[in-house]
This record gives C-alpha cells, sequence and structure tokens, in this order.
C-alpha cells in the first residue's frame, strides 16, 4: 500500500508513515511534532507525554485517559492527525 498522500500532508515520507502504523514512532515524526521519540513512543506503548499533553493542551492525566479510551491504534492515528494539521516549516 502506498502512503504517499498521507505522508505528503503529514510532511514526512512514506517509510515514516509505514513505521509509525506499525508501532514504532519514526524521529521524523517526533521533528514535525517538536516531541522526543522516546515520549510520544512511550505515548504509543501505553503511556502518557508531558510534551504531547502540552500540545494538545491538557494534563498528563488527561492525555492519559484518552490513551486508555483509544488503544494503541488510536494513539498512532493521533499522531497521524496532529501531524497532518502542524504547519509544514
Amino acid at each position: 500500500m502506498s502512503f504517499a498522500v498521507i505522508a505528503n500532508r503529514m510532511g514526512v515520507t512514506s517509510a515514516a508513515v509505514e513505521e509509525l502504523i506499525s508501532g514504532r514512532v519514526p524521529m521524523a515524526v517526533a521533528s514535525r511534532l517538536k516531541i522526543t521519540t522516546a515520549s510520544l513512543q512511550k505515548f504509543v506503548d501505553g503511556g502518557t507525554s508531558i510534551g504531547l499533553a502540552r500540545l494538545l493542551g491538557c494534563s498528563s492525566a488527561n492525555l492519559q485517559d484518552l490513551r486508555n479510551a483509544v488503544g494503541r491504534r488510536g494513539a498512532i492515528g493521533l499522531l497521524i492527525g496532529l501531524c497532518s494539521q502542524r504547519p509544514k516549516d
């Protein structure tokens, strides 16, 4: 499957989109969101992220509640959506 359109909208490569969809947060996504890769990976894996909470304008506890509700796939989808909405530098 080609993720070229999604990748273009997100401002990353197709390979980065494929990596994210597989559950590994690539540096390109972290760079787009200006949040560390480790922090975003922790969110995908089930934890919370202070940087991501700050970006969303909520507390870490609220972000953890969201992560618990949406699961791993929802967390990945949220990162795709955030990258897609972020102005390209």
